[in-house]
């Protein structure tokens, strides 16, 4: 069985809330910003695999956007009563 040598290596320290900071080579190498959410996989090995969580469709996207920040419908705004005809030039 032959292993590959890691592209990137890096080390992370654990904080006591078990909180890590992902180096910055990592997240240049997965692509990494702000709010993305990672997919960790565990071998049967003990070794952890980190990856970046892939969209899967377009209405996932939209949910995740209108939890975050709000609907884009917005009602027509009240205009009040009609106040007279629309006159159209011919």
């Amino acid at each position: 069985m032959t292993t590959s040598k890691p592209t990137t290596f890096a080390v992370a320290k654990m904080t006591s809330k078990h909180q890590i900071t992902i180096p910055r080579a990592v997240r240049e190498k997965l692509g990494l910003s702000d709010h993305d959410k990672l997919v960790f996989q565990l071998t049967d090995h003990g070794q952890v695999m980190i990856d970046k969580e892939q969209k899967s469709d377009l209405w996932s996207i939209i949910r995740e956007q209108d939890a975050a920040h709000g609907s884009i419908d917005t009602p027509e705004p009240d205009w009040g009563k009609d106040v007279g005809a629309e006159l159209i030039d011919d």
